[in-house]
C-alpha cells in the first residue's frame, strides 16, 4: 500500500482530558513527516505541535480517532463521506472498531512504510414512511438501527417483514438490525451472536421478547426488512442510528433497512479473526474492570 502522508485527528475530548494523550498522537505523527489537521474547535489545544486545522489543512487520506467505539461512530459518516479509510486508538472499555490501543503508537509507522491494509465494512441504508410517504433518513450506520418504546408503555408489537412478504411479530421492549460489525455492539448485550466483520448481512434481534422464541436471525446481504410499529396502544416507537434518535415513528408507520452502497474503509495493521479479536478485547475488559 502507499505511504501516508495527510492525516485528520479527530479527538474526544471526554475521553482525552486536556488532550494529552491526542497531542502525543500528534507530535508523533508530525516527526515522521506528516501533515496533520484538527478540528477547528481544537487547534488551539495543539498549539506549537505543526498541527494546522481542519479547514485550512490538505485533504486528508485518513481520518484517525482518539476515544472509544463511539468517536469511530461519529466519525464514520466524513470518512464515508471522504472515501478515506478510518484507523482508531481505542480510550474507552472494548473498542472492537478500534485498532490500536494508547501505547501502541509506535505501530503507526506502519502508516508511512504502507505496510497495512485497507478492509470493507458494511453499512446500512434507511427509509421511513411515517404516513406522509417514504423518505430515506440521513446517514449509514455502520452498528445497528434499534426500535425502543418508552417504559410505560409495555411491550411493544415490532412486525418484521422481509422482501418476499414472510413476517413475523415481536412482541418485546424492541428490536436491534445490526451489521457484522454491529453484532460485538448493543445486540452481543442483547444475546445476539457475533459475525465476522468480512461478511455482508443483517442480524435481527429481540429484545426483552415475551416470548419463548427469543433467538437471532440472521439475514442475506441483498435482504431488505421492513419492521412497522403495531404496538398495542398507538404510541410512538423511537428509531435510533448507531446510538442517536432519528425518527418517532408513530403506530402504522414503517422503516425499511437494508445494505447501502456506502461501505466504510477501515485501515488494519494486523487483520485478526474475530475469535483472537473478541479474546483479545475481551481479556483488557477484565483487566480494566479488576483495576477499577
Amino acid at each position: 500500500m502507499k505511504a501516508i502522508k495527510t492525516i485528520l485527528l479527530r479527538p474526544n475530548a471526554r475521553k482525552d482530558d486536556g488532550f494529552a494523550v491526542s497531542c502525543e498522537t500528534a507530535r508523533y505523527l508530525v516527526s515522521r513527516g506528516a501533515a496533520v489537521s484538527v478540528p477547528d474547535a481544537y487547534l488551539p489545544a495543539f498549539a506549537g505541535i505543526g498541527v494546522t486545522s481542519e479547514s485550512a489543512g490538505p485533504a486528508p487520506e485518513l481520518i484517525l480517532t482518539l476515544g472509544g467505539d463511539g468517536t469511530v461512530l461519529a466519525a464514520s459518516e466524513d470518512a464515508i463521506a471522504r472515501d478515506v479509510p478510518l484507523l482508531g486508538i481505542n480510550m474507552g472499555r472494548l473498542g472492537f472498531l478500534a485498532e490500536l490501543e494508547t501505547d501502541q503508537l509506535g505501530r503507526l509507522d506502519a502508516l508511512f512504510t504502507g505496510d497495512y491494509s485497507v478492509t470493507s465494512r458494511m453499512t446500512l441504508s434507511v427509509s421511513a414512511d411515517a404516513g406522509e410517504g417514504e423518505v430515506e433518513l440521513p446517514g449509514y450506520p455502520l452498528n445497528d438501527v434499534v426500535f425502543s418504546h418508552d417504559r410505560e408503555d409495555g411491550l411493544a408489537l415490532l412486525s418484521l417483514c422481509d422482501q418476499d412478504g414472510n413476517v413475523i411479530d415481536y412482541h418485546a421492549d424492541g428490536l436491534i438490525l445490526a451489521t457484522p460489525s454491529g453484532s460485538t455492539a448493543y445486540t452481543l448485550s442483547a444475546g445476539g451472536p457475533i459475525v465476522d466483520d468480512a461478511m455482508d448481512a443483517i442480524c435481527v434481534t429481540p429484545v426483552c421478547p415475551h416470548s419463548f422464541f427469543n433467538r437471532s436471525v440472521i439475514f442475506g446481504r441483498d435482504a431488505v426488512l421492513t419492521v412497522e410499529n403495531r404496538s398495542p396502544l398507538g404510541r410512538d416507537v423511537t428509531v435510533s442510528l448507531d446510538g442517536k434518535e432519528r425518527l418517532r415513528l408513530p403506530f402504522g408507520g414503517a422503516v425499511s433497512v437494508k445494505r447501502s452502497d456506502h461501505p466504510l474503509k477501515m485501515l488494519s495493521l494486523d487483520r485478526h479473526a474475530v475469535l483472537s479479536t473478541l479474546n483479545r478485547k475481551m481479556q483488557m475488559a477484565d483487566m480494566k474492570y479488576r483495576n477499577e
